[in-house]
């Protein structure tokens, strides 16, 4: 499979209470491919940014940005999932910016 790399901006806001991180935190780690946090506050998945395959997630003041270098369809399905379980912990909707 072709390896692409993919970017978004989500509607996560930075300065959300404490509680709302807490469970958003919770449903990043219940990801597939979760790998953990950096002390600076990335977010990473399936690896970090000099492996082939990762996901790198980091809170802008523009909203949560995610960049990816993984197979369409692997990064299509892993999108939606992302949403769906961010969507449910912050009891938004979590949308493209």
């Amino acid at each position: 499979m072709e390896i692409n790399e993919f970017e978004i901006v989500l509607n996560i806001r930075y300065d959300m209470h404490e509680e709302d991180w807490v469970e958003l935190v919770q449903a990043f780690e219940q990801m597939p491919g979760w790998f953990g946090m950096k002390k600076n506050g990335v977010f990473l998945w399936f690896g970090t940014e000099d492996d082939e395959i990762y996901v790198r997630g980091k809170i802008t003041y523009t909203g949560f940005e995610l960049e990816a270098n993984l197979p369409e369809v692997v990064w299509n399905a892993w999108l939606l999932q992302f949403i769906e379980k961010s969507s449910l912990a912050l009891g938004i909707e979590i949308t493209e910016v």
